[in-house]
């Protein structure tokens, strides 16, 4: 008996477990994904921040030193400039990046998956006698829906501002952004 022969002997409901299994896995792989890349991006964007705002402070304190230490002066403001140079290059990594709008992009997929996952659950609990439930293959094209939204909308909005060369590339695959 061929393989096929063995998958349309199952009985439906088997085929349906298995069907319904398998888009679990991928939501959960999908989402598990999404959560720690998003998770990824939100330290980097934390990070940066919280170092310019630290570079930001300590220049202010050591320009205020240099009114009150004249002799030192030429030293501290040479420091100045030094802290001031390397703040423009983190805020440079950060626009060139975009963590911050990685982070929120990526989390906002991550919920969507995470609501789809959540139906699919709740179709294992629904009584049969109820309204029709969705259907998995209806399931499945949103999520696919979901991941080519997300990755039209990383292309056109995070990417195309990033690199104005790359503004027609393909998207990540599965939407995500590395």
């Amino acid at each position: 008996m061929s393989e096929r022969d063995s998958f349309s002997a199952q009985p439906e409901e088997q085929i349906k477990m298995s069907e319904r299994m398998y888009l679990s896995a991928q939501l959960k792989e999908l989402i598990d994904g999404f959560y720690k890349v998003s998770k990824k991006h939100k330290r980097i964007h934390r990070a940066l921040r919280y170092t310019v705002f630290a570079m930001t402070a300590c220049s202010t304190v050591l320009a205020s030193f240099a009114l009150y230490f004249p002799a030192y002066q030429s030293g501290i403001s040479l420091a100045i400039v030094f802290i001031s140079v390397a703040s423009g290059v983190v805020t440079s990594i950060e626009g060139l990046r975009k963590p911050g709008e990685l982070w929120i992009h990526e989390r906002t997929t991550h919920y969507a998956l995470k609501d789809l996952k959540r139906e699919l659950e709740y179709l294992e609990y629904r009584p049969a006698d109820q309204n029709p439930p969705p259907t998995l293959d209806g399931i499945f094209t949103r999520m696919q829906s979901i991941l080519g939204a997300s990755g039209d909308k990383w292309n056109r909005d995070i990417a195309s501002r990033s690199d104005p060369h790359n503004a027609s590339g393909p998207a990540p695959p599965g939407g995500r952004p590395e």
